[in-house]
């Protein structure tokens, strides 16, 4: 989780639980697709990994505000994200997810790529995946109160979704032109 965050690792297993229809760590595990050692970890560490939180909102259509801090949000009134997405275009994203991860390393840091043992490529991309497929359900969502309502043409909203979360472009443009003075970090 995110430093600064503090939430209570037991209360968010609960929420995940509660969410997903599982009653114990062990049909948790089995709808991640984890050991039910990995949940007991994230007691332990009191830390949930982003992706499996970010896989909850995907097969429930909660937000994840209600998994961290226990606040139900009224869901929109559209289809919830359960009905539109599947187990099948979960298990697409994150393959999709370690593809582009690799294809990236590939050319752009092959060493670091020769040192990732399959298991952390798989992680990885499967992290990827499930934020592609996050952003795709916030890419449809805004289309359809954007562009649907009228309130912006077809082409102001491609623009609109460029730029989405870039206010942070001037600090990585920053820490470049530094690391291009200094050599490779």
């Amino acid at each position: 989780m995110a430093k600064g965050i503090k939430v209570n690792a037991s209360e968010v297993i609960e929420r995940l639980k509660a969410s997903t229809s599982t009653t114990t760590d062990i049909d948790l595990a089995n709808y991640f697709e984890v050991s039910n050692k990995a949940i007991s970890s994230w007691r332990t560490r009191n830390s949930i990994p982003l992706e499996f939180l970010l896989q909850a909102c995907a097969g429930t259509g909660e937000k994840i505000d209600y998994f961290l801090f226990g606040e139900a949000f009224p869901r929109q009134q559209t289809e919830s994200l359960e009905t539109r997405i599947d187990d099948f275009w979960i298990t697409t994203m994150k393959l999709t997810g370690e593809r582009i991860l690799i294809e990236i390393l590939e050319k752009h840091a092959p060493e670091e790529l020769a040192f990732m043992d399959a298991e952390e490529t798989l992680a990885k991309g499967e992290s990827i995946g499930m934020a592609m497929l996050i952003f795709a359900d916030f890419i449809e969502r805004k289309k359809k109160e954007l562009v649907d309502s009228g309130r912006m043409t077809n082409d102001e909203f491609k623009e609109y979704i460029r730029n989405v979360d870039r206010y942070d472009l001037p600090y990585f443009a920053r820490a470049i032109k530094h690391r291009n003075k200094n050599g490779p970090q």
